[in-house]
């Protein structure tokens, strides 16, 4: 488990639910523990019948990462936007529900591969997010 302290400092603890997972098995674990904050769509969608795998650890991993480079808690914002033409609406991604967060990276941040892995790390589709 990953602790954030009040001043966004990144604290690794084990907090006694930690299993260990053979690679070549196709085990999953069930009923997803963690903070709603940074839990994937999938896991929120679910609610107790969440079957899950590393793909929401990679999920996990890519909003700690977001929320620290940018100095920033997470807030709840709405996952349904509505066309202000059409009235339709839409599923936002993940990058864009958090977008507010990506903008307040300062540019030493921005550079090099970690904004492209962060998003990778969100995407809603759990199959497309980097492997670990």
């Amino acid at each position: 488990s990953v602790l954030l302290s009040k001043w966004l400092e990144g604290k690794v603890g084990d907090l006694g639910t930690t299993r260990l997972v053979d690679p070549r098995r196709q085990s999953r674990m069930t009923k997803a523990p963690g903070t709603v904050d940074f839990m994937p769509p999938e896991a929120l969608a679910a609610g107790d019948n969440v079957r899950y795998g590393r793909e929401l650890d990679v999920f996990s991993f890519g909003c700690v990462m977001l929320h620290t480079l940018s100095h920033e808690w997470p807030t709840p914002s709405v996952a349904v936007v509505t066309d202000p033409v059409t009235f339709e609406m839409k599923a936002q991604s993940e990058v864009e529900r958090r977008s507010s967060y990506f903008a307040k990276i300062d540019g030493r941040s921005r550079s090099g591969v970690l904004i492209p892995l962060i998003e990778s790390c969100l995407s809603n589709i759990p199959k497309n997010r980097t492997s670990i």
